[in-house]
């Protein structure tokens, strides 16, 4: 039997207990605000073991399932199945909630007749979490990020943070949304709602000191940019990567962020709030330059953030930012209220320790924040995520990490389809619930039986193989262009040079063997997970087609036929987009596709279509 998160203890015994017509969900009279989680186990029944059970409040009978909440450590339970009866006791209710995930995990692989078994459960971690960028290109629907939030309830996790740079609808902040679909008041009202009736904190998230382009680059706040070109830069997709940082040397930065902070945190029930504050690139490169030198960068940077932490924790929540600067000042944690939650984030397969051990000397209150890996990628790279996530939760674990933020960007438009994430959320929830070590193989194979119904077991590993596939990937050629254009923003120069075009043959097989691979998985699946064949048919054609784009280019190559492929893939590409996405920055995907098919039908490097 596969359970994810696994558990601390599990005991299997003889028999079974077989649920009939008459078995019966109980609540206790002092659970009965926990009825979602009756509601839940009896969906799970009815789709798997066909049988539509009625949900009582009182004493249970023989041959019924018992919910209760008995007290004890947070988020734990104990689950008892023999052959007469289920109880499942939570230490509280979000413990219960948790508890009834774990029996519809059961009920999922054993239908009616579910194995006799006793576990006593709790997690590692007090908070685990994942964070989903909806400002690099995607817009989610309010539908799908619902849909999101029962995945983080289905696997234990117990926060969800929305990364939000211009993508909620300020009152008085109309230059900042007035040409995107920026989520609403309202919206967000609703998914915290959501949340919290399945125990998940929805934990604010918005960029307050740098990664502010398209704020700083209005006409109306450009003159609190550092850069003093801002208000004329065009919003490209690496332009609004690296800039803009605010000047916090001008009094008014400050006024305006803090009116963004108070509009933004009644929408949230949490105690929590993520100012975020990271990768400053532009800090004293302009406006400020004599105030940082006088200051001295360390200072200066965390001056502005003990003041935003300070507004935060005066607000009555607990601030977080992230920590790729503070790392490198460590002792400016001293300045910050003790409560300050530092963001400890590094995403390589290989990441070191080197962070989370020195914010521990330095006394800081850490989460560690690994990631999904999808980021300008058609798919994630799930074996690279793997290492990264099962690291930086051992390095949690030994340096004493109150929480576990798994991490899913969308850097560059955000072309991952949001979707492919799962695997790796998986991961995270598990690393952050349980002690125990798994191998990449054995993620692979249990995540297809459980998160796809994938009786052979299969689907998931087929998806790792795609890692590396992508010869030219979309940062190659998102860079190309604007380097081809003219407006580049690092000296990387023509990247498409320093690419190896002998594996783009081999590349292509791969993918397309893994094509045929998740096809053939297909038959083993449960008909409601089938749908997910087609994103993953697009992402394999994807890589394909732009390997083949980016060697044409190289090449100085017309390639009609290509580009007519270009063109058909960016149909099937538009369909899943739309499925979890509102249309947001979708123009961005499809203006790459317009230009590079038109560099595909008149040859050259694409100087002549500038």
């Amino acid at each position: 039997m596969i359970l994810l998160p696994r558990p601390q203890q599990m005991t299997m015994q003889e028999g079974c207990f077989c649920l009939t017509a008459e078995t019966r969900l109980v609540l206790d009279p002092e659970a009965r605000t926990a009825l979602l989680c009756a509601q839940q186990v009896k969906e799970e029944i009815l789709r798997f073991a066909g049988l539509s059970l009625e949900i009582l409040c009182g004493a249970p009978r023989q041959g019924d399932i018992a919910l209760s909440v008995l007290g004890g450590s947070p988020e734990g339970y104990r689950l008892e199945i023999t052959p007469e009866s289920v109880a499942l006791a939570g230490n509280d209710e979000a413990g219960l909630l948790h508890g009834v995930q774990t029996l519809r995990q059961i009920v999922r692989q054993s239908g009616a007749a579910l194995p006799a078994t006793a576990i006593t459960d709790a997690p590692i971690f007090p908070h685990r979490g994942f964070y989903h960028d909806v400002t690099r290109g995607r817009t989610p629907s309010l539908a799908w990020l619902k849909h999101l939030v029962d995945e983080a309830c289905f696997y234990k996790l117990n926060q969800l943070q929305l990364y939000v740079e211009h993508t909620y609808l300020f009152r008085d902040l109309t230059e900042l949304w007035s040409t995107g679909e920026p989520l609403t008041a309202e919206e967000i009202m609703e998914l915290d709602d959501y949340c919290s009736q399945r125990h998940v904190e929805l934990v604010p998230s918005l960029s307050s000191f740098g990664h502010l382009f398209e704020l700083l680059n209005t006409k109306s706040y450009c003159h609190l940019c550092e850069l003093e070109q801002a208000g004329g830069m065009e919003s490209t997709m690496p332009y609004r990567m690296r800039h803009h940082t605010l000047n916090v040397s001008d009094p008014q930065s400050l006024t305006l962020v803090e009116g963004m902070l108070r509009e933004f945190m009644p929408l949230f029930r949490s105690h929590q709030f993520n100012i975020c504050a990271d990768e400053t690139f532009d800090l004293g490169k302009g406006r400020g330059r004599d105030a940082m030198a006088a200051a001295g960068e360390g200072a200066y940077y965390m001056d502005f953030v003990s003041k935003l932490c300070r507004i935060i924790s005066e607000s009555g929540r607990k601030p977080m930012f992230w920590g790729d600067i503070v790392v490198q000042h460590p002792d400016a944690l001293a300045c910050l209220p003790k409560d300050t939650i530092c963001l400890n984030w590094g995403y390589s397969p290989n990441v070191t320790e080197e962070a989370a051990r020195m914010l521990s000397q330095a006394g800081a209150v850490q989460y560690v924040c690994p990631g999904v890996s999808g980021w300008n990628r058609f798919m994630n790279r799930i074996p690279d995520s793997y290492e990264n996530i099962r690291r930086m939760a051992a390095y949690g674990r030994k340096y004493g990490a109150i929480g576990l933020l798994n991490t899913d960007w969308g850097d560059f438009g955000h072309l991952n389809d949001p979707r492919f994430s799962l695997p790796g959320m998986i991961m995270g929830a598990h690393f952050s619930w349980s002690g125990e070590e798994l191998s990449l193989d054995t993620m692979l194979e249990d995540i297809s039986r459980l998160a796809y119904q994938d009786r052979s077991g299969k689907v998931t590993g087929w998806l790792a193989l795609l890692q590396g596939c992508d010869v030219c990937s979309w940062w190659h050629l998102v860079e190309y262009r604007e380097y081809v254009l003219g407006r580049a923003d690092e000296d990387h120069g023509d990247v498409l040079a320093g690419v190896d075009l002998s594996g783009i043959e081999d590349a292509n097989q791969r993918a397309d063997n893994v094509a045929k691979g998740l096809t053939a998985c297909i038959p083993h699946m449960d008909s409601t997970a089938r749908c997910a064949l087609h994103g993953w048919l697009v992402a394999c054609e994807g890589i394909q087609v732009w390997n083949l784009t980016g060697a044409a280019i190289k090449e100085h190559r017309r390639d009609s036929a290509v580009a007519q492929r270009l063109e058909r893939w960016l149909r099937q590409y538009e369909l899943q987009w739309r499925q979890v996405s509102k249309e947001s920055e979708l123009w961005r995907i499809r203006e790459m596709v317009r230009w590079y098919a038109a560099i595909l039908r008149t040859g050259g490097c694409g100087v002549a279509s500038k």
